[in-house]
């Protein structure tokens, strides 16, 4: 009987070591957060800017995505989307509203990266496109199908102390 009970206690604290709440990471107002990509080599910067507050509590702001994806096909063409999980965010483009660094913009939301294999790409984007959503990721996609994709996050809507 003790070693069942055992058995279950320990199994309860794997689930509970698995969850993806503990996982997501917090972007906090006023600063700005690398979030490294699942698998593959570069990593995302998101950087509070413009932020309105209401009785301490965030009700507008832009946040500034940057892109730094690596080892990419240079002959691919690349598109670039922030996403919550509740469906809703936006792709990368037109030029008018990124800013590249390395790579080219490809018609009005493809990229491709320089000749190392390299894109650098930031657009900035109202908060309200991702404020309801409860894990946020970057997409880098190849054809439609995913090829790099961020660890999730959220954007806080705390103050800080």
């Amino acid at each position: 009987m003790r070693s069942i009970i055992i058995i279950l206690l320990g199994f309860g604290l794997l689930l509970t070591g698995c969850s993806n709440e503990a996982s997501v990471i917090e972007v906090g107002v006023y600063k700005a957060e690398d979030i490294p990509f699942e698998d593959g080599s570069g990593r995302v910067t998101i950087a509070f800017e413009d932020t309105i507050l209401d009785d301490g509590a965030i009700v507008e702001g832009i946040i500034d995505v940057i892109v730094l994806a690596k080892e990419l096909k240079t002959t691919a063409n690349y598109e670039i989307s922030l996403e919550g999980d509740n469906h809703q965010g936006v792709v990368f483009g037109p030029k008018e509203n990124v800013e590249i660094r390395f790579g080219t913009i490809v018609g009005e939301t493809l990229f491709q990266p320089n000749e190392q294999g390299e894109l650098y790409v930031s657009m900035k984007n109202p908060l309200r496109i991702i404020s309801n959503a409860k894990e946020v990721r970057v997409i880098v996609s190849e054809n439609g199908k995913e090829v790099l994709r961020t660890e999730p996050f959220i954007v806080s809507k705390k103050i800080p102390q």
